[in-house]
């Protein structure tokens, strides 16, 4: 489990609307060891990156961004482990994102890991 919060305190007189003036973001992720099988793990996390929650001026934040991945790692021999993983991101653009559009992520990959 993750939580951070920024500040950032501006001049008053010289900052225009629309700075961000706080941040946030979190996570949590859940890993079990021995799923399905001893030598074996599944894990699944979600999140924010860093989304702005409030700005300078009157401006409200359009700014939610969510990621969410799922993976499973199993042991083929006692020196190599392969893990599949999958990741969706939810509006990573955040605020950036154009109006009226929407945009979002799926992928996935593929990790070998060779011990000696």
């Amino acid at each position: 489990v993750g939580w951070g919060i920024n500040t950032t305190n501006f001049d008053g007189n010289s900052t225009p609307d629309g700075y961000v003036s706080t941040s946030q973001s979190w996570q949590v992720s859940l890993q079990w060891q021995a799923a399905f099988m001893n030598g074996n793990a599944a894990g699944l996390a979600v999140g924010q990156a860093t989304f702005a929650t409030d700005l300078t001026g009157s401006d409200s934040p359009d700014d939610g961004n969510y990621a969410l991945e799922g993976w499973y790692s199993f042991q083929v021999t006692d020196n190599i482990t392969v893990t599949p993983a999958v990741f969706y991101l939810s509006h990573p653009l955040g605020q950036l994102t154009p109006n009226n559009t929407s945009f979002s992520q799926l992928g996935g990959l593929l990790r070998t890991t060779f011990t000696f």
